[in-house]
């Protein structure tokens, strides 16, 4: 389906955006809705156990239910944020080696091999992110981050009994994301996967703007 509008013309990069270090500050975007996520982990809706006492008010239950809300839309950003960082290094590349492709166009399927400019240099960061690319780690960010265009991602939690000699009760024991990619490691726990995915994105940048 075609359109009746076209963009702006001035909606483009301009050379003033250093695009290397708004990189950088995507990743930091992610670093900061990875520590909201935390903080949401311990309300209350997050760790209520909804099988102890469903008999709540409404007033209460849209309470907890906006602890849960908020943390999908952290854990939502944070993937957004991380897969922003790895676009972002792409149209840097396109600029740096003049690789020739319209900016609304650059992904990593249409990234060429051959440079503009610096191939030899090029060569070694095309590896780079050629690596990333095809990392198991890499392919489940985009997973999770493609089917929060879809939905809220599927999150579960483990709770423990706590019983008294009055009542019994539930602890939220761990809470983890399904996995997204055979053979990927489940159960794990979310925060650990969350950070092992943010290290990895600073890693690359690393790697690709001091190296």
């Amino acid at each position: 389906m075609t359109s009746n509008f076209e963009p702006h013309r001035l909606f483009r990069i301009v050379p003033a955006m250093e695009l290397d270090k708004f990189s950088f500050s995507a990743i930091a975007g992610a670093r900061y809705h990875l520590e909201k996520i935390a903080e949401n982990l311990n309300s209350a809706g997050m760790q209520r156990y909804w099988g102890d006492d469903l008999e709540i008010d409404d007033l209460t239950r849209r309470k907890l239910q906006a602890n849960i809300n908020v943390f999908h839309w952290h854990l939502r950003a944070f993937f957004w944020e991380l897969v922003a960082s790895f676009d972002t290094m792409l149209q840097w590349a396109n600029q740096r080696f003049d690789l020739g492709l319209q900016e609304d166009k650059v992904k990593w399927e249409k990234i060429p091999r051959t440079a503009g400019k610096d191939q030899a240099e090029w060569d070694k960061k095309y590896a780079i992110l050629e690596s990333v690319w095809e990392s198991s780690w890499y392919f489940e960010v985009r997973m999770y981050r493609n089917f929060a265009h879809r939905a809220f991602l599927f999150v579960q939690s483990e709770f423990e009994e706590q019983k008294t000699s009055h009542k019994s009760s539930h602890q939220l024991k761990m809470t983890w994301l399904l996995p997204v990619r055979e053979g990927q490691q489940e159960y794990r726990i979310i925060m650990e996967q969350l950070q092992y995915y943010l290290e990895r994105m600073r890693h690359l940048w690393e790697v690709l703007f001091k190296s």
